[in-house]
């Protein structure tokens, strides 16, 4: 049975192959943008994401900075407190 194949089959059926493959690669071609895709979204959303985090820890220090401002315009006391958060708040912007 095997020796009835020629050479032309056989390049045929390479051809063949070939075709298959060079078919299947350019129909996964989509799938591999999309996945790079989704892969860079991902990225902006993890970066969007920390970005947000520090912006909200930043919020939270200003409104305990305003806080601490208030307290002490409304009865002209709570120097240590005031003295207190500016000390948080230095440190926390030293450290960011």
């Amino acid at each position: 049975m095997i020796e009835n194949i020629t050479l032309g089959e056989i390049a045929v059926a390479i051809a063949f192959l070939v075709a298959l493959f060079g078919g299947l690669a350019k129909a996964l071609e989509p799938l591999k943008k999309f996945t790079h895709r989704m892969n860079k979204v991902e990225e902006h959303q993890d970066n969007d994401n920390e970005r947000l985090n520090k912006l909200e820890m930043d919020t939270k220090q200003i409104l305990l900075a305003v806080n601490a401002l208030l307290g002490h315009a409304m009865d002209n006391n709570h120097n240590d407190e005031i003295a207190s958060q500016k000390k948080k708040l230095d440190e926390y912007l030293i450290q960011r």
